[in-house]
């Protein structure tokens, strides 16, 4: 089973590169009818909670059934693209479908999944440890 990993101090850019990883396409996020930079994190985009949510994915849902899911559920607009970074046009399509194997090798490069683990594990380690005191 896919999961997603939701944080609300999260890049835009680390969500993409989950979604890259798990369902082998590209995402586009929304703050307020406009693109968000890749910077952004998902609480500015509009993600309410203040933990790590681990969203199962069912692949059996159509891509539109997705979008509309998680948009529900976490506050956020976010919509599936292909590699060109293109909408679906088709968003009956069922996300099982879409998972396929990259032409670059993403899915298949273990470096490339280890850092992604490593980078969310990091955000979420930093995140616990409250802020930072400053010594004068």
């Amino acid at each position: 089973m896919k999961v997603l990993k939701l944080h609300p101090q999260m890049t835009v850019s680390l969500l993409q590169m989950q979604f890259q990883k798990l369902l082998s396409c590209n995402i586009a996020v929304y703050m307020r009818n406009s693109p968000a930079n890749a910077f952004d994190t998902l609480e500015a985009a509009g993600f309410l909670e203040q933990i790590m949510i681990e969203f199962p994915i069912d692949e059996t849902l159509s891509l539109r059934e997705f979008e509309e899911e998680l948009e529900d559920k976490f506050n956020f607009t976010l919509e599936l693209c292909n590699k060109d970074h293109k909408p679906f046009t088709n968003k009956s399509m069922h996300l099982f479908q879409l998972i396929s194997s990259l032409s670059d090798g993403i899915k298949n490069n273990p470096e490339y999944n280890t850092q992604l683990d490593i980078t969310i594990d990091r955000l979420l380690n930093n995140n616990r440890q409250g802020p930072q005191q400053i010594a004068c």
